[in-house]
């Protein structure tokens, strides 16, 4: 009989990568594994070569209606199907984790982000309610996971969660067979490319501002960003003026591989992230994902990201908030095709041999289940 596996979010797109396609499809070609995957949306069920995913319908009211109407939803359906394994996604389902927990289910949550650390940099709040809520949050996932097996998505987070008994860190590395495939000529002029979310925090209006300088300069330079974009950059005098003149795309949220398709058209790889403490500790799953389009990168000079970059030579790190930094880097890759290209295959061939699902972590959570189902 096949062990029936269930991954639940109220949050997450349905065709997220960690979830839909790093979980869930890897895992529904297990001939011993049963996979669905319950998501809100409102898009109504789907079925994808063997993955049934499900819809609890689109959650209103935002924030307090996700909290109230999903847990409320989340419940009702953990309590009417049997399942062997459910694993939870979204922090604002802890209550329905608790009860579901309580009558003996078996759980899994997967921290995808540092939630305490990410309160730090909410900078709408004042720094002294910001470090005091920061750790009442932190105290109180120690005390609640102490109960709860947890897949951390980073190794940086498990010293921040010492009481948690059963943990397993599965690392966000791209997935190969769903990468190395795609094929495209470049655009014909020359292009930076970004693929995430489009937010100031991630280097969105830096990387606006240094295209508008080089441009200036007489450069011609584009850039194209795939993912959705933040109010915050959408309004922007800068962003309204790269539109305007044409020197800058934004394709808003795809599927990713019609995002990859896209990222392989550009000649240089972008992942400026500001320095707050959740991206300095955490490992980028685009430079991976750059590498395996044989992109050369310009990121962050973090020690995490540049140990990647000189482990693989396949880039240059810079400051995240310098313009100088950031431009002359573009330039060195721009004006010098044959390291271009080097930069690239470099990039690919330690991505295929060290930075991949399918090298570790598929391995790691199958392992780290048939420990939770004992």
């Amino acid at each position: 009989m096949r062990t029936k596996i269930v991954h639940i979010t109220t949050v997450h797109y349905r065709y997220d990568v960690r979830i839909h396609y790093k979980y869930c499809k890897t895992l529904s070609k297990e001939n011993d594994l049963n996979v669905t995957l319950v998501v809100a949306d409102g898009d109504g069920p789907e079925q994808i070569e063997g993955l049934t995913i499900l819809d609890l319908g689109k959650i209103k009211f935002g924030r307090l209606g996700r909290f109230i109407i999903g847990n409320f939803k989340v419940l009702k359906f953990g309590l009417s199907n049997k399942m062997d394994l459910m694993h939870f996604h979204d922090p604002e389902l802890l209550p329905s984790i608790a009860f579901l927990r309580l009558i003996e289910k078996k759980i899994v949550f997967d921290m995808h982000e540092n939630f305490p650390l990410q309160i730090l940099t909410k900078t709408y709040i004042s720094k002294f309610i910001r470090i005091i809520l920061s750790k009442g949050v932190q105290l109180f996932q120690n005390l609640f996971f102490r109960f709860i097996p947890v897949i951390f998505a980073e190794f940086s987070y498990e010293k921040h969660f010492p009481t948690i008994k059963e943990k397993e860190t599965i690392l966000n590395y791209p997935l190969k067979t769903e990468v190395t495939g795609i094929q495209a000529e470049k655009f014909n002029k020359f292009t930076i490319g970004y693929m995430g979310s489009v937010t100031v925090e991630r280097g969105a209006l830096i990387m606006l501002e240094t295209v508008a300088k080089l441009r200036k300069q007489g450069e011609e330079v584009n850039i194209f960003f795939v993912g959705p974009l933040d109010n915050n950059i959408k309004e922007h005098a800068i962003c309204l003026e790269a539109i305007n003149d044409g020197w800058a795309i934004f394709k808003g949220r795809l599927k990713p591989k019609e995002g990859w398709q896209f990222m392989a058209q550009c000649h240089i790889g972008m992942a400026v992230l500001k320095d707050s403490p959740n991206f300095i500790e955490s490992y980028p799953t685009k430079l991976f994902e750059y590498m395996l389009l044989k992109l050369p990168i310009i990121t962050s000079n973090f020690p995490l990201y540049t140990d990647i970059i000189n482990d693989a030579k396949c880039g240059i790190v810079v400051s995240p908030s310098s313009v100088e930094d950031i431009s002359d880097a573009i330039l060195k890759i721009k004006t010098n095709n044959t390291e271009r290209m080097l930069m690239g295959e470099r990039g690919y061939k330690r991505a295929i041999e060290k930075y991949s699902w399918e090298s570790s972590e598929l391995s790691k959570l199958k392992h780290f289940y048939s420990k939770v189902l004992k």
